[in-house]
C-alpha cells in the first residue's frame, strides 16, 4: 500500500533517525570520550535543554546512550567512567537517556591482528644494506629555507627570501604583492621631499603586537591607496611601549623590525602629509566608504581577476598577511638576539615521556623542527575578555587525531608558546593522549618550550614586570618564529598572535600544510577586524 505524503515523509524521518542513533552507538562504542559537551552533566527524564558550544564538561556518568532527537546531533556511547569532551552544536534539542543499542553486525572484528610488527632490523641487514644506509642522505626545501630566513639581514634580503620561493608554496600573487609594497615605501631617498604621506600616531599601552601589526597593517593600505607613503609620527609612533627609550633612531618598531620606508617622519609637512591619530579613526573626508579590507585597489583587481569568486573575507585575510609579512621583517641586529635565542641551550627546551619508566625525561631541541611537526600558540591570560579560552587538552586532541589521521608524515614533536605557565606543566606529563597508542604516528610527545617569563595576563602587564621592553620583545618573536618552523598549526584565529603565526608561515615558508582551528566559529568570524 503507498504511503501518503504526509505519512511518508514521517516514515524518512524516523527511519533517518534510526539510522543515525545506530551509526554513531555504533562507530562511538570503543571512543574513551565522547564527543558531546552540554552545559549540564546530564538530563534524567525529557527536558529542553541548550546543546554548548566548545565548552568543556568533565564528569563521570553511567554505561548509557546519549541520544537527541533530531538526526543532527552526535549519538554516542560514554562507558562507565568515562568523561565527555568538547564539540559544536549550535542549536536547542530535546536530550533523553536512552537504552544502549545493540551492534547490527556479527562480523568478529579481531584488531589486534593488524597491529604493526616490532622487530629489529638491524640483526637482519647484510654488508651490503649497512653500505648503503652509509649514503642514505635527505634534502628538505622547507628547511633550507628556515635555516636561511635565520640569517636575513636587511630589506633587500628579506624581499629576494620572498621572490625565491615557490609561487606554489604561497598565497596566490605574493611575489607581485610584496615587491609593489616595497616599491611604493622605499623611493629613492633624495625623492622623498617630494613625495605625499600618511603619518601614523597611534600608541595605547593595551594593545597588544597582533592588534598593532594588524591596524598598522590596515593603514598602509589606506595610505597606498591614495598613492601616499606611511610613516610613523616620531611623537607616537603605534607599538612603541614594546621597545625601550633610545632604540634605534626614534623609539618605534623600527627598532627591531627593517624600516617601514626609506623616508621617515621628518620628510613629512603639514603641506604634504595627512595625519591619522588612530586605526580605526580615519577621517571619512579621506575615504567616505571605508571598509574593514583597506586591499589597494590595484591589488584587489589582480586577484579578481584570476580568482574572481574569491570572497570579501578571504581578500581582507590576504591583505592582512601581506601586511604583515612586510612589516615583521626582522632588522639585523633584532635578528642576531634572536638567533642567539635560539640556540640558547639554557633558554630552549624540550622534554618527552621516558618508554621504558613512564617518567618524563629531556630531550635534544631540534634546528629546525623537524617535517611533520606541530606548534601551539595556548592564548589566555586576559584574551577572555574577547573570545573563548580554548583548553590545552582541545590543541593535544586536534594534533593527535591529525597525528593519527596522516600517520606517514606527522611526527608528535610540537612547540607550545603560551603566556600561562600551566599550559607548559600540563603538556609536560602528557605522552600519548589519542584512543590508540598503536595507530598513529609515533608513541609519545615531545613537548618543546622556551623558558622565559609568563604572567597569565595582557601584555603591558607582562612588559611592566619583565625588565628591558625591548628584549622581552624580541623573545616573544622568537617564540613567533619558532612557531612557523612547524608545518603544521593547531590555534584560534580569535587570537592575534595565532593569525599572524599563519601569516608570516603562509609568505615567508609554505602555506600549503594545514592550519587547524580549536576555537568557536563565532571567535573568528570574518577572521576579526
Amino acid at each position: 500500500m503507498l504511503l501518503s505524503g504526509q505519512r511518508f515523509v514521517r516514515f524518512v524521518g524516523s527511519f533517518a533517525l534510526i539510522l543515525a542513533i545506530v551509526w554513531y552507538t555504533y562507530v562511538y562504542t570503543s571512543v574513551p570520550s565522547a564527543a558531546v559537551s552540554l552545559k549540564n552533566h546530564f538530563i534524567n527524564g525529557e527536558e529542553e535543554l541548550e546543546v554548548g558550544q566548545t565548552r568543556t564538561v568533565v564528569t563521570t556518568i553511567t554505561d548509557k546512550v546519549v541520544a537527541t532527537s533530531t538526526v543532527t546531533h552526535v549519538v554516542t556511547k560514554v562507558p562507565a567512567g568515562g568523561s565527555m569532551s568538547t564539540a559544536t552544536v549550535t542549536s536547542f534539542a530535546r536530550i533523553r537517556p536512552a537504552k544502549p543499542i545493540p551492534a547490527t553486525t556479527t562480523i568478529n572484528r579481531e584488531f589486534e591482528r593488524y597491529r604493526g610488527m616490532v622487530e629489529e632490523y638491524q640483526k637482519v641487514l647484510s654488508v651490503q644494506d649497512k653500505e648503503l644506509l652509509q649514503q642514505l642522505t635527505s634534502t628538505s626545501t622547507r628547511q633550507n629555507r628556515l635555516k636561511r630566513m635565520y640569517e636575513l639581514d636587511g630589506a633587500e634580503e628579506w624581499l629576494q627570501f620572498v621572490l625565491d620561493n615557490d609561487d606554489s608554496a604561497m598565497p596566490p600573487l605574493t611575489k607581485f604583492a610584496q615587491q609593489y609594497i616595497y616599491d611604493r615605501q622605499h623611493p629613492n631617498p633624495a625623492s622623498c621631499k617630494d613625495k605625499q604621506f600618511l603619518v601614523l600616531n597611534t600608541n595605547w599601552d593595551l594593545n597588544g603586537l597582533g592588534t598593532v601589526v594588524h591596524g598598522t597593517g590596515w593603514v598602509l593600505g589606506l595610505a597606498l591607496r591614495l598613492n601616499r607613503i606611511l610613516v610613523y609620527n616620531d611623537a607616537g609612533a603605534p607599538g612603541e611601549n614594546f621597545v625601550e627609550p633610545g632604540c634605534g633612531r626614534t623609539r618605534s618598531l623600527d627598532c627591531i623590525f627593517e624600516s617601514f620606508s626609506s623616508c621617515t617622519s621628518g620628510d613629512a609637512t603639514p603641506e604634504n602629509s595627512i595625519y591619522v591619530e588612530n586605526y580605526w579613526k580615519v577621517p571619512k573626508s579621506i575615504w567616505p566608504e571605508r571598509s574593514t579590507s583597506a586591499v589597494p585597489p590595484v591589488l584587489g583587481e589582480a586577484l579578481r581577476r584570476q580568482f574572481s569568486d574569491m570572497h570579501e573575507d578571504a581578500i581582507k585575510y590576504w591583505w592582512r598577511t601581506q601586511a604583515a609579512a612586510y612589516m615583521m621583517r626582522m632588522n639585523g641586529p633584532a635578528m642576531a638576539r634572536l638567533r642567539e635565542l635560539r640556540f640558547d641551550p639554557v633558554m630552549q627546551r624540550a622534554n618527552t615521556i621516558d618508554p621504558k619508566t613512564g617518567g618524563t625525561m629531556n630531550v635534544p631541541v631540534p634546528f629546525p623542527l623537524p617535517d611533520g611537526s606541530f606548534s601551539m600558540h595556548v592564548r589566555h591570560g586576559d584574551k577572555g575578555i574577547e573570545m573563548e579560552l580554548i583548553p590545552f587538552k582541545d590543541f593535544v586532541d586536534r594534533a593527535e587525531e591529525h597525528a593519527a589521521m596522516n600517520m606517514i608524515m606527522s611526527r608528535k614533536v610540537c612547540f607550545i608558546s603560551t603566556e600561562d605557565a600551566g599550559v607548559i606543566e600540563e603538556a609536560k606529563i602528557i605522552g600519548n593522549a589519542w584512543i590508540s597508542s598503536n595507530t598513529t604516528s609515533n608513541q609519545n610527545w615531545t613537548w618543546i618550550y622556551s623558558d622565559i617569563p609568563r604572567i597569565n595576563g595582557g601584555p603591558k602587564e607582562q612588559l611592566d614586570a619583565f625588565g628591558n621592553r625591548t628584549d622581552m620583545t624580541i623573545k616573544w618573536m622568537q617564540q613567533l618564529f619558532f612557531a612557523i618552523e612547524a608545518p603544521y598549526i593547531v590555534g584560534t584565529r580569535g587570537s592575534g598572535w595565532n593569525r599572524m603565526i599563519d601569516e608570516l608561515r603562509c609568505v615567508w615558508l609554505d602555506c600549503r600544510t594545514p592550519y587547524m582551528e580549536v576555537g568557536p566559529f563565532e571567535d573568528w568570524v570574518h577572521y576579526n577586524f
